[in-house]
Parts: C-alpha cells; sequence; structure tokens
C-alpha cells in the first residue's frame, strides 16, 4: 500500500522524533490488544489492522483478542431467541454457549481475512485452557469459564514465528469441552479497544488513573458504572497488580487511536497506571538538552529569562521535573539561598498543550516541600506573566524587591525586566 503524501507532509520533525524515543522502549515487547465486537464490525476496524502492521513493523510483538457481545446480541436478534449473558459475565447455558460458538468463528474469520490482506501470518490457537466458573451466590454459571492455564510456550513459538496469535471468548477445558470466556480476563502492556472513549464515571471522564485511586474507584461506583466498563476495571486492576504496568481503555472507533495512545505522552484514552508510571524527579545531566527544548519557548516569549545549554548543564542539578513514562512535560529549578533560609523556584514551565492539568502546581507544591526539609522558611519567585498562576493557585503574595536576597535583587535589577516578586512562607 503506498503511503498517503497529503498525510506524510503533516508529519512534522518534532512529531517524529517524539514518536521515534518510544520505539526503543517498545522493540521486542509484548502488547496484548483486545478488541471488542463493535469495534471489529466497524470500518475503522481495518485501520486498527493497519496499526497492528505498524507495530509488528517496529519489532514490537502483539496478540489480538477479540470480544464478540455484539456480534451475539445481533445473533440472538436473527434467530429470534433470548441469550443468557452477551460478554461472558454471567450464566451461559447452552444455548447461548451454541450461538457464541457460532459468533466467535464469523469473527474470527474477519479477523483472519483482515490480517491475511495485510499479509500478516496469523493463527487461531487454543492455548488457553478453560475451567468452569461453577456456582456463585446460589447460581450455577454452566457454561461460563474462566482461565485456568496459559500456555506460553506455544504462545511464544508463534510470537518468535513473527505470527499475530488471535485469541477468542471460546476455550476447551482437560476435557476439550468448550466454555464461554470473558477475553478482557486475557489481556505486558495491555490495551481495551472498546466503543468508549474512556471511563467515564457520574459524569465524569478520566484520563489517568494510579492503581490505588481507581480500586476506591471501583469499590465506591461499582454497580453504577456500565457493565462493560465495570469488567474493564475489574480486570485492569487485577494485571496491575500482578505485573502489568499499564493498561489502555481508548476508542477503537476513532480513527488512528491505537498510535495515538501509544506514540504520544497522555494519549486520547484513559490510562490506568501503577506508582512509577509518572512522576516528579530531579535532573540527570542526560535531560540537559531536553530542558533546555522545552524551556526555550518561553525565554522566547520572554516569561522566562534565557538560559542557555550550557548554563543549564553546569545547574542539572538543582532542576527538577515532571515526567510521563520517560516523557519530561513541565520542569522547574530550585535555587537556595541557605543563610537567609529561604529557596527559590524558577524555571518553571509546562510543555505546550499540557496547561490546565494541574503539572505546574504539583512542581511548586513540591519544589515547596523540597525547600522546607531543607530548612527553608520562605519560597520566592519572580514572575513578568505567570503573576495570577503564582498567587492564585500556589498561594503567593506580592513583595518588594527588598524581600529578596542581595546578589538576587542585583541581578533582577540589572535585568531590566520588571517582575514582580512573590513569597510564600513554609
Amino acid at each position: 500500500m503506498s503511503p498517503d503524501p497529503q498525510h506524510i507532509s503533516e508529519i512534522k520533525p518534532t512529531d517524529l522524533r517524539g514518536i521515534l524515543k518510544y520505539v526503543p522502549k517498545f522493540q521486542n515487547h509484548l502488547f496484548v490488544i483486545a478488541v471488542d465486537g463493535r469495534v471489529i464490525e466497524d470500518p475503522v476496524f481495518n485501520g486498527i489492522l493497519l496499526d497492528i502492521a505498524v507495530l509488528r513493523n517496529l519489532q514490537i510483538r502483539v496478540i489480538l483478542v477479540f470480544g464478540i457481545g455484539h456480534q451475539l446480541r445481533n445473533l440472538a436478534q436473527e434467530v429470534e431467541t433470548g441469550c443468557s449473558d452477551l460478554y461472558g459475565t454471567g450464566v451461559v447455558d447452552a444455548k447461548t454457549l451454541s450461538m457464541a460458538t457460532e459468533a466467535a468463528s464469523r469473527v474470527s474469520h474477519l479477523i483472519m481475512k483482515g490480517l491475511s490482506k495485510l499479509a500478516i501470518k496469523c493463527a487461531t490457537t487454543n492455548s488457553i485452557r478453560a475451567t468452569q466458573v461453577g456456582v456463585i451466590d446460589g447460581d450455577d454459571q454452566q457454561f461460563r469459564g474462566k482461565v485456568d492455564r496459559v500456555d506460553n510456550e506455544n504462545l511464544k513459538q508463534l510470537l518468535d514465528n513473527h505470527m499475530v496469535p488471535v485469541i477468542g471468548p471460546i476455550a476447551f477445558d482437560r476435557e476439550g469441552e468448550s466454555l464461554r470466556l470473558n477475553v478482557d480476563h486475557l489481556a505486558a502492556k495491555i490495551l481495551f479497544l472498546t466503543s468508549h472513549s474512556g471511563l467515564i464515571a457520574s459524569g465524569r471522564f478520566y484520563r489517568a488513573l494510579e492503581t490505588e485511586a481507581l480500586e476506591r474507584l471501583y469499590r465506591d461506583q461499582k454497580g453504577a458504572l456500565e457493565p462493560a466498563l465495570e469488567g474493564k476495571c475489574r480486570y485492569a486492576l487485577y494485571a496491575l497488580k500482578n505485573g502489568t504496568s499499564r493498561v489502555h481503555i481508548l476508542n477503537g472507533l476513532e480513527a488512528e487511536s491505537l498510535l495515538k495512545e501509544l506514540f504520544s505522552s497522555v494519549g486520547v484514552g484513559t490510562l490506568f497506571y501503577n506508582n512509577e508510571y509518572q512522576k516528579i524527579r530531579w535532573a540527570r545531566p542526560a535531560d540537559a538538552q531536553a530542558l533546555f527544548d522545552l524551556t526555550r519557548g518561553a525565554t522566547e516569549s520572554e516569561e522566562l529569562t534565557q538560559r542557555s545549554l550550557r548554563e543549564i548543564e553546569e545547574g542539572i542539578g538543582t532542576y527538577f521535573l515532571y515526567e510521563i513514562d520517560g516523557y519530561i512535560l513541565a520542569c522547574g529549578c530550585l535555587i537556595g539561598y541557605p543563610d537567609l533560609r529561604t529557596f527559590e523556584v524558577a524555571s518553571l514551565v509546562v510543555k505546550p498543550g499540557q496547561s490546565g492539568k494541574g503539572l505546574g502546581t504539583k512542581l511548586v507544591k513540591f519544589a515547596g516541600e523540597t525547600a522546607a526539609k531543607r530548612g527553608g522558611k520562605r519560597l520566592i519567585a519572580l514572575s513578568t506573566q505567570t503573576f495570577p498562576f503564582f498567587t492564585q493557585k500556589c498561594g503567593f503574595k506580592e513583595g518588594s524587591i527588598d524581600a529578596l536576597p542581595v546578589e538576587r535583587a542585583e541581578l533582577l535589577l540589572s535585568s531590566r525586566r520588571n517582575s514582580r516578586v512573590l513569597i510564600k512562607d513554609l
């Protein structure tokens, strides 16, 4: 397939650098992509298959897991019969199991056909062994199953042979009998491609949630969440507590959502993550160029005093930054005046497009807490354009130049920037 020249012309060098920085992190890693049945029947699914081809060309391993809730509902309507359960989360009777098996066969065929058109080798596999769920709250779940064993060696052989394993919601037990699974339980980086834009609870959209916050929300909102999202939250928690660092929910009906989620710092859906995913940390020498690039825009608009790359390298130990998945989104600098028990927060800048998310406030809070731990009694800041941010959001009050250390006051006067002096007691 020939690339679209118009599409290529829209790619900026900065975008390309942003994409390429992720490639070494993801190479030879395994992504489990779980696609809802509703997404598979939409024309946008062809784009998702193309995205999977891109991932494989970047030496990223992919397992494709699919759901059939949408197809099962349609099939039940076709034959004008009832269905005991659509998603494998409730009682599965014999009739529903039979329809689920037929629906899974149809969807598997669609997926294999799409991958074959792109010359992607793939294989359906019985690598998942199931066992009956049994009785829950007095109700026999009949043919509803749960994962009993995963044949990792079989999956590894397929992946080593550059194949995409395709796993559906029908699995077999030790005796070879069919059972219905909820495939969210199978889905390492996990991506749920759904017909939802992400997690919405009580009318609020969540861009990202750390594991403990997700656990609290799930506990408080359980029963109020839409059933499909409730299941994904439940299995996301299971995955996060068992070694998975990140789980994504994104809208598979949105064009290019998969690549946007993977190759951008924040993404387009909802991210569930373990604590180490995002953090404030002190800068290292290797961060100097990224900090220079980040602050250069602010110096050009005269929000910050200009600092050369060399100056940043020499003062790297005073910089701290806000990082998501290795991507620097904001930074600041903490300068100490020990004799006066005073610290200055400087070079505070948030990457364009990330404003309004509280990153600057978090950095100022970090600076204040650090200064206090080091014996500081006052935190100062100088501002020409961000005065309301410091006073309204961070609790600073305007002071006079006389409140500054002598050397800092002399530097301010010589710069002729007419910065306003801001002070906060610690």
